[in-house]
């Protein structure tokens, strides 16, 4: 399984805020690291220790709540190509959408998808390894970048924004609400922005028009990306992206991917793997994060979220994983915490 890994352009921010930090020892600390990941990473850098570096300086920093007042603060939504695409889109709507379609090209592993309904529209947001925990200040960050874009568009807008964190409400680092002065609901399956739908035809400024041939070249490298890509891991990654919607088939993810079930099947078998084994391991290591951070979830729930129609064929598919019942597991882990 290759490494996660995030574009080096998302550290730009953070450099600026480490020169602003006033005690000493933390500003060279942190610089150092920050130095450190783009000496041994180039131009990407692994996304688990990006997500680390984030959740150690905003514990350690003030004011609480560092890593949304930096996102939402920020000039730009996003760094590296998708910039480009972000100012130059004729209106909101558009921009989401160029945004959401290229996102893997910026971060591996990640979910950013847009649901558009009658009167609202929701922003999603989520790093789909689940061994990637915690990263609550990466989701307050990247909710604040796409927060700064919808002020971008409809200044006045925000006092009809909601927000929805993975994070339960104990574990924030700080009153969240009275920080982002908005709505925030706690414990959800993703990270999330709502806001009425209307605004996705607010217009962008300044307007440029959007560069077909910018595109194309995106285009191109998200497809040699996905090329390069062992089929396994983007497998996996749909696998995650998918169960919590219930898609966890074989022909959905091989649909998903472009390919047949035939071709799928094949080329697990050339990596060693079958789809089954693929789906066991991503439901383990899915279920075990849910248990760690969600511990008012039912069996039942959890054995939907993993595609079972019994909770009861979860639990034994469970107790092979881990060696133990999911609720055995589960008072293990409250114990440990």
């Amino acid at each position: 399984m290759c490494k996660a890994r995030t574009d080096a352009s998302r550290l730009g921010d953070w450099q600026a805020v480490v020169e602003r930090v006033g005690h000493p020892p933390l500003r060279r600390g942190l610089e150092a690291r920050i130095t450190a990941l783009l000496a041994e990473s180039g131009s990407s850098v692994p996304l688990d220790d990006y997500v680390t570096l984030l959740e150690d300086f905003s514990k350690a920093a003030e004011p609480s709540a560092t890593a949304w007042l930096v996102g939402s603060s920020s000039e730009l939504p996003f760094g590296g190509a998708l910039d480009g695409i972000a100012l130059s889109s004729p209106s909101l709507g558009t921009a989401l959408h160029w945004m959401c379609q290229y996102f893997p090209l910026l971060q591996d592993s990640t979910l950013l998808k847009l649901e558009v309904g009658e009167e609202r529209a929701t922003l999603h947001y989520r790093i789909l390894d689940p061994s990637i925990w915690p990263r609550h200040e990466d989701a307050l960050y990247t909710l604040g970048l796409l927060s700064s874009l919808l002020r971008c568009a409809a200044p006045g807008s925000w006092k009809h924004v909601q927000v929805g964190l993975e994070v339960e409400q104990e574990h924030a680092s700080a009153d969240l609400e009275a920080v982002l002065k908005a709505r925030v609901e706690y414990g959800s399956p993703t990270n999330w922005l709502r806001f009425p739908a209307a605004l996705l035809d607010a217009p962008l400024s300044p307007v440029h028009a959007t560069n077909g041939d910018v595109l194309k070249q995106l285009a191109w490298r998200l497809s040699r990306r996905n090329q390069q890509l062992p089929l396994s891991d983007r497998a996996r990654q749909m696998i995650y992206r998918e169960m919590s919607e219930g898609r966890v088939s074989q022909e959905h993810i091989a649909k998903e991917l472009g390919v047949s079930g035939r071709t799928l099947r094949r080329k697990l078998a050339e990596e060693g793997l079958s789809f089954q084994e693929l789906l066991d391991d991503c439901r383990m290591r899915f279920a075990t994060l849910e248990f760690r951070t969600r511990r008012g979830v039912s069996l039942s729930e959890m054995a939907l979220r993993l595609g079972y129609s019994e909770h009861s064929t979860f639990s034994r598919a469970f107790a092979r994983w881990a060696g133990m019942a999911p609720q055995q597991y589960r008072r293990h882990v409250a114990a440990a915490a």
